[in-house]
């Protein structure tokens, strides 16, 4: 957005000199005659300059949440979720093709990979966050935060298998840090925390975030 100082010798007034005259009044500008035209004429160059000095400022402001791998381009201006099926053959070997969350067998018709940390919450995707679910337990888990019971066994596979994990999914072309995931999962976790929110255990079933949430995150 076009800012206006009201200050006429200000860095950001003079910049803006050859956009608009600054008046330093009222809340409205009036551009320059061809700056509109030259607007839509390069409105691929002008948003990718703009976007690029956005991505910087956001990763360099948040670089101990996310890492330098996730993608915040994707996160900030949207993106289709990517393809999930090159991930299937490594988490149905790992959980022994069982439900992460209710343990039951999976079948190939109705087994979905899923964002243990909702796409709705965290829209990246970064390999250790995802895991195999049934259809049926994907769907009532919906966005919500997985219960303790679920943390616990997500934060153990990832203590136990990331380095693994990390390699063959980097191998298959799928973003994987596991300590960026493991800080995204935290900062759900306390704004949920924050919000006196619940966590979904199973079915319809939600329950109060357990308090000692962190030491799951902290192994």
């Amino acid at each position: 957005m076009l800012g206006v100082s009201n200050n006429p010798f200000s860095a950001s007034s003079r910049s803006s000199l050859f956009l608009y005259p600054n008046t330093g009044q009222g809340t409205t500008i009036e551009l320059r005659p061809g700056v509109a035209y030259c607007f839509r004429q390069f409105y691929e160059l002008i948003s990718d300059l703009v976007r690029g000095a956005w991505l910087r400022n956001v990763r360099q402001q948040n670089l101990d949440l996310i890492g330098e791998t996730t993608d915040l381009s994707e996160f900030l201006f949207g993106g289709e979720r990517a393809s999930l099926a090159t991930v299937r053959p490594t988490l149905e070997d790992l959980q022994q093709g069982k439900c992460f969350y209710c343990g039951c067998p999976l079948r190939p018709n109705t087994t979905e990979v899923d964002h243990f940390v909702s796409w709705a919450r965290y829209p990246a995707d970064l390999g250790h966050n995802f895991v195999l679910a049934d259809k049926r337990c994907n769907g009532k888990k919906r966005d919500r935060l997985p219960a303790c019971e679920h943390l616990y066994r997500w934060a153990e596979r990832n203590e136990k298998y990331g380095p693994q994990l990390a390699s063959e999914f980097q191998r298959r072309g799928v973003v994987a840090n596991i300590a960026a995931s493991m800080r995204i999962t935290h900062w759900a976790y306390a704004q949920t925390e924050t919000a006196s929110g619940l966590t979904w255990l199973r079915g319809e079933e939600l329950v109060p975030l357990d308090r000692e949430w962190r030491k799951w995150l902290t192994m």
